[in-house]
């Protein structure tokens, strides 16, 4: 076998090279089949209203045909915002599925405009992008709606592990640092006196936590009964005062202390109740917030060894052949299996036709004997999977 030794001590500089991109290139078939004008409705409906103070024609103008490829591109290859915006720029076949050549000042989307994109579709928006990308792949022959597989997962929450003890020690921080505000920039609002003693505070919940493993239940029972006790004592007067509040003068407070006010206010006795339930009877209290600034979550328990408890929402997805997905409407946090099965049938009859579905898969989970009444039969498959199957002449 010879050797060829060349090019191994050159240096690299930079040049214009000519990539061809032949419109086979499965980036470039999706682009000319997609009916972009009929999926960008929502979303410009959306980023009409979403912006900060209302006027979405002034400004830079955003290029949605862009910034709906970049989302595309990202949910087709499970990219982060910062790999989005590099394969954009670096790869050709990327360019022109965001429409190099047919936008005028065409840019790649720097990675802060992607997410800010993203985060202003609502979850109903995002859900027909979805739903509607799965139709044209059966349109188009990508798919085949008949064989379709289904399955909950946990969309987790951007909260903390909310422990009571953790919550109740970011509640009086939160207070402090809206009580230090307006000393400082209000006269005569504040009592001299009116202040929170985050030290004894964070002390106390320390104690708690790093309590040894073999002190007695009672003892840290106890430990924690003292901290509740010590927030209760704290915050009271605190929250009589926000609450109080004039509200011409609040319209002029920043609206980063405007929403602690508004979260200490609206949930931070309510916890505070809440906590002294568990501490009197050792129970959870029915609705007890997990988070302050996040109202719609729930710690779901699903059975998995390595997260025994998870905190969000749940999300019902269902996966037809060719490896498309379609969303169920979220209605609950919850979202339990047994009970979702008919909408199931109900959304894949809405989105590919009645009749269509033919066999479904799905965990055990999803078994009850309710859900064979309506024209479909159990199968045992794996341990862990069943499959549904429609009875010979059934069609509803």
């Amino acid at each position: 076998m010879a050797l060829c030794l060349e090019g191994l001590d050159t240096k690299l500089s930079g040049h214009v090279i000519s990539v061809s991109v032949l419109e086979t290139h499965p980036l470039i078939a999706l682009g000319n089949s997609l009916p972009w004008t009929q999926l960008a409705g929502p979303v410009i409906a959306d980023l009409k209203k979403t912006t900060a103070k209302g006027y979405w024609w002034l400004g830079r103008k955003l290029q949605v045909r862009i910034h709906l490829a970049a989302y595309f591109l990202q949910k087709i290859y499970d990219l982060t915002d910062r790999q989005t915006e590099y394969w954009i720029r670096d790869n050709a076949a990327f360019q022109l599925f965001c429409g190099k050549l047919s936008i005028k000042n065409w840019h790649a989307p720097d990675h802060t405009k992607i997410e800010e994109f993203r985060s202003r579709l609502s979850p109903e928006t995002q859900r027909y992008l979805a739903n509607a990308l799965a139709q044209f792949a059966v349109q188009l022959g990508f798919a085949n709606p008949e064989e379709t597989d289904i399955d909950s997962t946990v969309q987790e929450a951007n909260v903390s592990y909310p422990s009571d003890a953790n919550l109740m020690v970011k509640l009086c921080g939160m207070a402090t640092k809206v009580l230090g505000y307006l000393k400082k920039k209000t006269r005569a609002l504040i009592p001299d006196n009116l202040s929170i003693d985050l030290k004894a505070v964070r002390s106390k919940a320390r104690e708690y936590w790093f309590a040894p493993k073999n002190k007695d239940r009672e003892q840290k029972n106890a430990v924690f009964k003292e901290l509740h006790h010590l927030v209760k004592q704290q915050m009271k007067p605190v929250i009589d005062l926000f609450q109080s509040l004039d509200p011409g003068r609040y319209k002029r407070l920043p609206w980063n202390i405007q929403r602690s006010i508004d979260q200490i206010n609206g949930h931070g006795w309510r916890y505070l109740l809440d906590v002294a339930h568990f501490v009197r009877n050792g129970t959870l209290k029915t609705g007890k917030i997990l988070a302050f600034h996040a109202q719609e979550v729930a710690c779901i328990t699903k059975g998995k060894l390595q997260k025994m408890h998870e905190f969000g929402r749940t999300i019902q997805l269902g996966r037809i052949k060719g490896n498309f997905l379609f969303i169920l409407k979220c209605m609950d946090v919850q979202m339990p299996d047994r009970s979702i099965f008919p909408q199931f049938i109900e959304e894949h009859s809405k989105l590919f036709g009645q009749g269509t579905l033919k066999s479904l898969a799905t965990d055990k989970g999803y078994y009850r004997r309710k859900n064979l009444t309506e024209g479909w039969a159990f199968r045992p498959g794996r341990a862990d999977q069943t499959r549904l199957t429609r009875r010979a002449g059934d069609d509803a």
